[in-house]
């Protein structure tokens, strides 16, 4: 996928996972877990052994937010 469609892609998945979360009572989950796929898939990061999702935690930068 050529440099300027994977920004797009990449920037459509996280705006989509951004939105999908909320407070307790207006939060999608499904909607979240759809947007979690997909950035899983377009950023190559590997599901759990377990299928309980993707280890994203894998590539934190130690201090969570640099």
């Amino acid at each position: 996928m050529e440099t300027k469609a994977l920004r797009k892609e990449l920037r459509e998945a996280v705006a989509d996972y951004m939105s999908s979360e909320g407070c307790g009572c207006c939060e999608d989950s499904e909607r979240q877990d759809m947007a979690k796929a997909r950035l899983a898939k377009l950023l190559k990061v590997p599901a759990y052994k377990d299928g309980s999702g993707y280890n994203f935690n894998k590539f934190a930068t130690k201090s969570g937010g640099e």
